[in-house]
């Protein structure tokens, strides 16, 4: 009987998994993932990261390329920053963020009737909706979270925000030239 059509082509996700799979093939030590979780969808993203968690618990290391930032930022112990190639920067999170000195962003949500007010008091606040943005130098941080807290009846809610591991990876980059 003739041939009437080509084998489906295995989709991306799918060849992922089964590299995954041939490298966790009899518990490794150590694994070296180049960009583990492309193709991945998001269930499988958490599945993948879950099992890395249990095997680094278990003793394993892990060195892990990856550009998805924002996905890899709170599972790491050490981050290596590379630029062109060349190494710029190497150290925890909160190691590479002091190193960085780029400013913290606090969003405060004043009480009712508050945000017009709580906007001058705090100079340099930007008004976004009901919401006040601030940013501040690493040394200003706790002074003005001192004066915020002080305000502390005008204000529903406070949230700190760090620079995120993108934001480290720019300023790094940008310092070297790319």
């Amino acid at each position: 009987m003739p041939r009437t059509g080509g084998s489906a082509p295995i989709p991306r996700g799918m060849r992922q998994r089964v590299g995954l799979a041939q490298a966790l093939i009899g518990h490794p030590r150590l694994l070296v993932l180049d960009e583990p979780t492309s193709g991945l969808d998001p269930v499988s993203r958490r599945d993948f990261y879950e099992l890395l968690d249990t095997l680094a618990a278990d003793g394993a290391a892990i060195l892990m390329s990856s550009h998805a930032l924002t996905e890899v930022e709170a599972r790491t112990d050490r981050l290596l920053i590379l630029s062109g190639g060349r190494l710029v920067a190497e150290g925890s999170l909160a190691e590479l963020r002091r190193a960085a000195a780029l400013p913290t962003a606090l969003q405060v949500t004043p009480r009712n009737g508050h945000v017009a007010e709580l906007a001058s008091d705090l100079g340099g606040a930007i008004r976004v909706g009901d919401q006040l943005r601030l940013s501040c130098s690493q040394e200003d941080k706790l002074p003005m979270l001192a004066r915020i807290s002080a305000m502390e009846d005008r204000i529903a809610d406070l949230d700190v925000i760090p620079p995120s591991l993108e934001d480290i990876y720019s300023h790094f980059s940008r310092r070297d030239g790319q």
